[in-house]
């Protein structure tokens, strides 16, 4: 497995071997979610085109093999097998990805800090936002926070964006801006930037 801070392989060569090899391709496609923050928040509709493409491909074989190319059958197995494999990877990436669009929406932006509130307000137990947050700290989308099991909350290593925080931007030549893949407040002070939570670009 591909670990974080290391570059895992590019888009391009994940979707040819999703449509020509695509166990080998899944593979692959599972260890870019890995390491890569933006694909799991902006990705999950693209591999859900991809799955429809690769079950489409295996419908297309198995005609194939019905009639009069047996052999066809084979491959159709291996295309729509893995289309619907990719289904459920791309079903379960929208759904954390959603799920972390709101994790950075409260700790970030509304400076939520306690795992109960937070827990509550996502729509799931204390044990399951823990976890999640964990993960997130885990892939780099809080640096340097912690959680603090016995106060039950996430410590974040700084102060997260607040009106004190657009406050301090505005007397400078930083702008706050809102990320449009994670709704994370970064500040940011060239026409350009990247998402501090989720490596989007900005501007």
């Amino acid at each position: 497995m591909v670990s974080v801070g290391e570059r895992p392989m590019s888009w391009g060569l994940i979707i040819l071997l999703l449509i020509f090899v695509p166990p080998v391709g899944i593979l692959f496609l599972i260890n870019r979610l890995a390491v890569d923050k933006t694909a799991t928040i902006r990705s999950g509709r693209t591999i859900t085109i991809i799955s429809y493409v690769l079950m489409g491909i295996g419908a297309l074989q198995f005609l194939n093999g019905l009639y009069g190319r047996p052999g066809m059958l084979v491959t159709a197995i291996l295309w729509g097998s893995g289309g619907i494999w990719l289904n459920r990877i791309a079903q379960r990436t929208t759904l954390t990805g959603e799920r972390y669009k709101k994790y950075i929406t409260l700790v970030v932006n509304q400076n939520y800090t306690s795992i109960d509130k937070i827990a509550s307000a996502v729509g799931v137990s204390y044990e399951d936002a823990a976890q999640d947050l964990q993960k997130m700290i885990n892939s780099g989308y809080f640096t340097g926070a912690y959680i603090n099991a016995a106060q039950r909350e996430i410590v974040l290593a700084r102060t997260a964006p607040s009106q004190a925080f657009q406050a301090a931007a505005a007397q400078t030549q930083e702008r706050v801006v809102t990320c449009g893949s994670c709704g994370a407040n970064n500040r940011v002070s060239g026409q350009f930037g990247e998402c501090e939570y989720c490596g989007s670009p900005l501007q």
